[in-house]
């Protein structure tokens, strides 16, 4: 069990940072229209997750965010449980009470999340190798056909390519998207997965409840190797917007973050 920590940022900094980010209407006299509660930080819970090829040599490294894997709804917001960017730091006993019951997380859910980012890589992959073969037929039977550049393509050629390069285009996304947060070099064949040891990450967040209509925002900071609040900041952005994107997540989290409602 590994513990990454980082930079504790005093009250006075917290609130700093807080109160910039107070949602204010208003032309002349901006008025905050949020109130703010900054939460005790919190050792949230992940899993180091190895990739394997199709011989069984090691590809890469990652973390993933266990207590809210079970939670997701879509491949967009699987990608946003993952921290490569973890892998490697300096690990850190940290003060922090990690008594409670909150490990033994189902192994099922976690053999899901990470199938699912290898299947859906497998498959973009596959179909970019498909495209290559079927871009070039395109390419050679306009070229034998016109015989010239003077010659236009037919509408029928044209909308044959447009297709092709939005196959093209979705499937580089899906690769380059899933080898960032798995951590794997771009052109690298992943078959399986290992599920590793614990990592807590060390993780404050700030919860803003509307005075208009008690809607409630998070924003997350993420401390391991922080240089100052902003970067910690930056670093929480998957995990914000993992938030506003799923009400099971938020709910979760101010559940473990906050003992009492406002």
């Amino acid at each position: 069990m590994k513990m990454l920590a980082g930079p504790m940022f005093s009250n006075e900094v917290l609130d700093s940072f807080a109160t910039t980010r107070t949602k204010k209407k208003g032309l002349l006299k901006r008025e905050p229209i949020e109130i703010f509660e900054i939460g005790q930080p919190i050792m949230r819970i992940f899993r180091q997750i190895d990739f394997y090829n199709e011989d069984d040599e090691f590809v890469s490294t990652s973390l993933v965010d266990v207590e809210l894997a079970s939670l997701v709804n879509a491949f967009e917001e699987n990608l946003l449980l993952w921290r490569p960017l973890y892998v490697g730091l300096v690990h850190e006993g940290a003060p922090f009470d990690l008594s409670r019951n909150r490990l033994g997380h189902d192994k099922e859910t976690l053999e899901t999340i990470t199938n699912q980012m290898i299947n859906v890589r497998k498959a973009a992959q596959k179909e970019l190798e498909e495209f290559k073969d079927e871009f070039a037929k395109v390419q050679s039977d306009w070229k034998s056909s016109s015989m010239s550049l003077l010659i236009p393509r037919s509408p029928s050629s044209l909308r044959e390519q447009d297709r092709l390069a939005n196959i093209k285009r979705t499937a580089e996304g899906i690769i380059k998207a899933v080898s960032l947060v798995i951590n794997c070099p771009y052109d690298s064949k992943v078959k399986s997965t290992a599920i590793g040891e614990y990592v807590f990450v060390l993780t404050t967040l700030i919860r803003y409840t509307s005075i208009i209509d008690d809607s409630i925002r998070i924003i997350a900071l993420e401390n391991p190797s922080a240089e100052n609040i902003d970067d910690a900041h930056m670093k929480g952005r998957a995990l914000t917007r993992l938030l506003e994107k799923n009400q099971d997540c938020q709910d979760f989290i101010i559940g473990t973050t906050y003992t009492t409602e406002k």
